[in-house]
């Protein structure tokens, strides 16, 4: 019963800081549903996002849902993101720091053949401040200066329900399907206002995007020993998210109002509408994935995979809020990573039992950037390499999680638009013991 009661406590806890924390500073986060977070683990994320082949009895692999019957032991993680972004555009440049919660999550088995993963991550995050200026002439030959500035927060957090079965488990081979379950939930903010040097007079248009949505994700696992070429065992993988629906509500209130200060209640502020919102429906995309890995036979000592992963374009029957078809685009992902130990069993030399983790991605797509420059078509591009640690804590396989990451976001064959360079710092604690081992008598 305590840990249930230490669980209940945790998520309580940190569900405000998953709502409320900034996690992006973007630009890009401007269109779309903002910047698209990781889904996995830090010990994935440490091979590069690697992980719809994994097949790991101690750590919960989000990735694929077919893993969670492998797990031997109740995993519970509690992770955390740190960014140092640098963006940058011709002379221009920024820099920006963030941290917060990055994941939490339990899995455990219920049986020899089943398992079972709850966790609570964020989706997406917007979070911008852009300012722009136009200068135009009036029919007196006036010149007129207005600035428009562009302010967005909030973004969606994903609560994710799933279960595996061990359909094959043979002495050469096993087979396992799982099925996520995963609710979609959270608000996008975007403020516009507009004002003028000749004139006091502000334009406020803000707006309330609410949504909430499930999607499910089937996913296959199946290894085979190989002991006649080599003792190695391979993992083939695949995972398919299909095409489901996110309702929205959007709330809008537009105001003009005497700056540069806005307040509703001053009797200075016009209300020019005030919609309370209606129900809309956005076409969530289908993605799939597959992955290939090699490892040791014990499972233990060393890993190679590669993961490949696509997405449709996102899209929206509101064509005006930032999902229109001339930017969201298809996603594709390439991964390959994986890891060593060097002896696992060592007992004098600590070093020899860390895992040592390694990976590179390279992702193009979800929006193109190209279109809004220059009118031609050039996806948005991100590469990124990493690498961390598995560091042991204690005899019941619990281990903390290091990673680190440095990646790449924009186009290099777009010179006017802005870059980010990114370097992430990833923590997590898993812990692993027998919450439902059953009582002997002695």
């Amino acid at each position: 019963m305590n840990h249930y009661r230490l669980l209940f406590f945790l998520v309580l806890f940190i569900s405000p800081f998953v709502k409320g924390q900034i996690n992006t500073y973007s630009p890009y986060s401007y269109f779309g549903y903002g910047i698209l977070s990781e889904t996995s683990n830090i010990a994935s994320v440490s091979m590069g996002g690697l992980g719809i082949s994994l097949m790991d009895n101690n750590d919960i692999n989000y990735l694929n849902p077919a893993t969670y019957s492998f797990l031997d032991q109740t995993s519970f993680e509690v992770g955390v993101k740190s960014s140092f972004i640098k963006m940058s555009q011709d002379s221009l440049v920024q820099r920006n720091f963030i941290s917060g919660l990055s994941i939490i999550g339990l899995g455990f088995p219920i049986s020899k053949k089943i398992g079972v993963a709850i966790s609570l991550s964020p989706y997406s995050s917007v979070g911008y401040d852009l300012t722009t200026a136009d200068v135009i002439t009036n029919e007196m030959n006036e010149t007129i200066e207005s600035t428009y500035n562009y302010y967005g927060s909030g973004g969606l957090n994903r609560l994710l329900f799933g279960f595996s079965w061990k359909a094959i488990e043979s002495q050469n081979s096993n087979l396992a399907v799982g099925l996520n379950f995963n609710y979609l939930f959270g608000s996008i903010e975007r403020q516009t206002t507009i004002f003028s040097n000749n004139s006091p007079v502000y334009f406020r248009d803000k707006s309330d995007k609410i949504m909430n949505g499930l999607n499910i994700q089937l996913g296959v696992l199946y290894s085979v020993y190989l002991e006649d070429i080599g003792d190695y065992i391979i993992n083939i993988g695949a995972q398919i998210q299909p095409n489901s629906t996110m309702n929205y509500k959007i709330k809008t209130l537009q105001s003009m109002y005497t700056g540069p200060s806005y307040n509703l209640n001053s009797s200075d502020t016009q209300i020019l509408l005030d919609d309370p919102g209606t129900i809309y429906n956005d076409d969530f995309p289908t993605s799939y994935g597959l992955g290939f890995s090699v490892q040791d036979k014990n499972q233990e000592k060393w890993l190679i995979g590669l993961d490949y992963n696509a997405t449709s374009a996102y899209s929206s029957t509101q064509s005006g809020y930032n999902l229109s078809s001339d930017i969201m685009r298809n996603y594709t992902e390439y991964v390959i990573g994986g890891f060593f130990t060097p002896n696992k069993s060592d007992i004098y030399n600590y070093f020899n039992k860390v895992q040592y983790r390694f990976g590179i991605s390279y992702s193009s797509g979800y929006m193109d950037i190209g279109s809004i420059t220059d009118n031609v078509s050039d996806k948005l591009k991100d590469i990124s390499f990493t690498f961390g640690f598995g560091l042991p804590m204690n005899k019941k396989f619990s281990i903390a999680n290091i990673g680190f990451e440095y990646g790449v976001l924009g186009n290099n064959s777009q010179t006017n638009v802005i870059q980010e360079n990114y370097f992430n710092l990833y923590m997590s604690m898993t812990l692993n013991e027998k919450w439902f081992s059953k009582r002997k008598i002695q």
